[in-house]
This record gives C-alpha cells, sequence and structure tokens, in this order.
C-alpha cells in the first residue's frame, strides 16, 4: 500500500467530494484504509479527534497527512514533467509554423497550436483544482488537530489547563525565567472543606464551585499567568515576572473576591473559603522543586486552620 499512497491520497480526496463529506481527519482516515482495502483495529476504535494524539491514532493521522503530502509531491512532479513535453511539443508546432508556407498547411498547424493550448491549460486547470483540494484539507486537519491539542491540555469540567499541560508550561517558564533572570511565583490553592460542599449540596454543586473559582481567578489573573487545575480541589497558579510578595498579594485578592461573591444555588448559598501557599523560583530550582514548596506551603497554611496563605521557605 506505501507505494500507491500519493494515488489512494488523491482517490479519498475525490471520494469525499462524491459522498458530499466534509474532509475532516477522521473522514479522510476511515475512506483512505477503506480504499486501500485494509482494516486497523486501533483504527476502528477511532472516537474523536481528543483522541488523535493517543497511542496509534496518532499513527493513522500521521501517514493519512504523509499520503496528502505525498499526493502534492506527485501531482506537482507530473504536473512539470506534462507541461515540459507539452511545451516542448508546442513550441516545435511553432516553429513549424513560422518556416510554413502554405495555406493548408499554415491552418493545419494553427489549429494544432490551438488545441495543444487549450490542452496545457485544461492539464495545468486539473492540477490547480487537486492542489487546491488538497490544501484546504491540510488546513481542515491542521485546524482541527490544534483543537484537538488545546483539548487534551484542557480540564474538561472547568476549562483550566491540565496536568498534562502543567509539565510543558512549567518547564517553558522556568526556562524563560532563567534566561531572561526574571522571577517566577507559583500558588497552589485547595478549596476548604470541599467534601462538606459535595455532602450537603450535591456533586453538582461541587462541580459549579470549581467553575466559578475558575472564574474569579481568571479575573483577577494576567494574560500571562497560568491557572492549571493540578486536582481535585486544587489550583496550580504561575505567574511569570511576579516575585513572592505579589504572588501572596494575588492570592488574598482572589480569596477576598471569593468571600465577596458567594456561590448561588437553588439550595442557598455557599460561603467558601481556600488555603494557599506561594513560593518563589530558587536559583537553579527547577518546576517540579517549585510545585513540591509550593504544596507544602498549602499544607502549612491547612494546618495553621484553613482560609489563609502561607510564603514557602526561600
Amino acid at each position: 500500500m506505501s507505494a500507491n499512497v500519493a494515488d489512494l491520497a488523491r482517490k479519498t480526496l475525490i471520494h469525499l467530494n462524491e459522498l458530499g463529506l466534509p474532509p475532516t481527519p477522521s473522514n479522510y482516515i476511515r475512506y483512505f484504509y477503506e480504499l486501500a482495502g485494509t482494516t486497523d483495529a486501533v483504527f476502528g476504535n477511532l472516537g474523536n479527534l481528543g483522541d488523535l494524539e493517543k497511542g496509534g491514532e496518532c499513527v493513522n493521522i500521521l501517514f493519512a497527512l504523509k499520503g496528502l503530502l505525498d499526493s502534492v509531491v506527485q501531482r506537482t512532479t507530473e504536473l512539470h514533467s506534462d507541461l515540459g513535453e507539452r511545451n516542448s511539443d508546442l513550441k516545435k508546432t511553432v516553429t513549424d509554423l513560422t518556416s510554413a508556407r502554405e495555406k493548408s498547411e499554415i491552418l493545419r498547424l494553427l489549429q494544432e497550436v490551438v488545441g495543444k493550448a487549450e490542452s496545457i491549460h485544461t492539464s495545468v486547470d486539473g492540477a490547480t483544482r487537486d492542489l487546491i483540494a488538497t490544501k484546504r484539507t491540510l488546513e481542515r486537519m491542521r485546524s482541527e488537530l490544534k483543537e484537538a491539542r488545546k483539548a487534551l491540555n484542557e480540564d474538561s469540567l472547568t476549562g483550566a489547563q491540565n496536568r498534562r499541560a502543567m509539565d510543558i508550561v512549567l518547564n517553558k517558564e522556568v526556562a524563560r525565567a532563567m534566561r531572561y533572570h526574571r522571577p517566577l511565583s507559583a500558588i497552589m490553592l485547595d478549596i476548604d472543606h470541599f467534601k462538606r460542599v459535595n455532602d450537603t449540596y450535591g456533586h453538582d454543586a461541587g462541580d459549579r464551585l470549581l467553575m466559578h473559582v475558575t472564574i474569579l481567578a481568571r479575573s483577577v489573573l494576567r494574560e500571562s499567568d497560568v491557572f492549571i487545575r493540578y486536582g481535585g480541589e486544587e489550583f496550580l497558579l504561575l505567574l511569570p515576572d511576579s516575585e513572592l510578595g505579589g504572588a501572596a498579594h494575588v492570592a488574598d485578592r482572589l480569596r477576598e473576591l471569593l468571600q465577596e461573591s458567594p456561590l448561588q444555588t437553588d439550595n442557598g448559598r455557599i460561603d467558601v473559603n481556600f488555603s494557599a501557599g506561594v513560593a518563589q523560583l530558587l536559583d537553579g530550582e527547577n518546576g517540579h522543586s517549585l510545585v513540591l514548596r509550593t504544596d507544602k506551603a498549602m499544607y502549612e497554611a491547612k494546618q495553621a486552620g484553613r482560609g489563609c496563605t502561607r510564603a514557602a521557605q526561600q
């Protein structure tokens, strides 16, 4: 099958167009394999784009992309070769025309020139349509895969970044802080008595509270700050270009805002607080160590009676 990847890619696009189906990655892969006459156990379980980067699905989409790119290369190569031959033939006919003397011969050669020019136009027009269709499919794939990657990095409930994204962002921010000798601080907050909220008001109210905290947190954060759902009712905030005192101020401002804006439910309002730990990146420290120190400071806030902020030792 690998020898015919480019042909299969082109046939797949044509087939999708005939069926009136959009050239989404899932549609493309499905009919690519169908036309190839193969089955794939992993492919059979392909559910949505959010799963494309997990396991064998990634192999499928990369193989499909390779097919499209091979199709572009083959089509442009064929067009270049075809145009070269047609141009040479047309040039010879024009040369014959300039040396012709008989009226009948001139008319015949003129007809050949027109016919060959139209043939070149048809060939170029067909190749252009193929390449435009391929370009649109690649753009669609790129857009949807970008959305899929975004979904993989987001917590499905709150929309905050998740632990998977945390590793990437944390390494990037630590590297940036070290490179430019800029401060980087972190806040770890844990909603106090969250289990009591679930037990009293129900898990739906607990979910709403997590979303409520997320919305309020984003209202006090800058665009450059990062808000991560660390796990359960714990959130990690990364604050580039912020020192320890600034991080403590953000935590206290968020606590004040939460107290001013309790969650309103059908069963009454939910007044909550949180315990927070703050820490600033030390020289030579890695992101993992920064998070551990921030988390430890948060537990110290819990032990101090909850509803307060504690700073890690620097």
